[in-house]
């Protein structure tokens, strides 16, 4: 039975913990939505208010119409006094007095109205500023969410950015190198062929050295041969 029960408050608490993590996760929007039920509980005590209103007002307007038949009903008693007509005046007294009765009843209820118009008229106005200031805490912890969601994102990819960045960095060495390499070729390529420019031109002119020599050995052997043929 032990077993049991500790397996029952077990799985209460992983309910409870569940419940905290789905609270947590949607804390603004449940906020948002107790704002909504707020407002619409202002909005009904409005329309209670409203009710009240016009149910005194429809009281204050009996108890006119009653204040001014007991006048009425006392000015013709009067006149009956005056004519010494005392039981029909009585009479008319004793109306007045179910119809006062009937007015201090009224203005009895009317005076309840007044008092609930006023507790409540003061209770709504108190709800309405306190809604006005978790109105403006809903904005801010809706403001401070974002900023707070786009940090943990920012954070949690940072990592990853930083990554790519060494290879970025690491593709950018690659075609710097590549580039570096092609115009080392190519100045080499120029310099090959400057060389080989410069090889020509220089066997050119040996062969130009060479002929003259080759022409002036020719020159000295005729000359040799010239001499002689003149000496005989």
């Amino acid at each position: 039975m032990r077993i049991m029960a500790k397996i029952a408050t077990a799985f209460r608490g992983s309910v409870r913990e569940s419940a905290e993590v789905i609270i947590d996760a949607n804390s603004l929007r449940i906020f948002a939505q107790e704002i909504h039920e707020c407002e619409n509980h202002i909005t009904q005590t409005k329309q209670q208010l409203a009710s009240i209103i016009a149910e005194k007002r429809r009281v204050e307007r009996e108890v006119g119409a009653i204040q001014n038949s007991i006048d009425q009903y006392e000015t013709r008693m009067a006149e009956l006094l005056q004519q010494d007509d005392e039981e029909a005046a009585l009479k008319l007294a004793q109306q007045v007095s179910e119809k006062e009765a009937f007015l201090k009843r009224n203005q009895a209820h009317c005076s309840q109205l007044q008092n609930h118009q006023d507790q409540l008229q003061q209770t709504m106005h108190k709800m309405i500023n306190r809604l006005d200031n978790f109105r403006s805490e809903y904005r801010m912890a809706k403001s401070t969410g974002k900023m707070q969601n786009a940090q943990s994102k920012l954070a949690s990819h940072s990592d990853g950015t930083v990554s790519r960045f060494g290879d970025m960095q690491d593709s950018l060495d690659r075609i710097r190198e590549k580039q570096q390499q092609f115009s080392d070729e190519m100045n080499a390529m120029d310099q090959i062929n400057a060389n080989l420019s410069g090889e020509a031109a220089n066997d050119e002119a040996d062969l130009k050295a060479s002929a003259r020599e080759v022409l002036d050995r020719v020159k000295r052997s005729s000359n040799t041969t010239s001499n002689i043929s003149k000496e005989d």
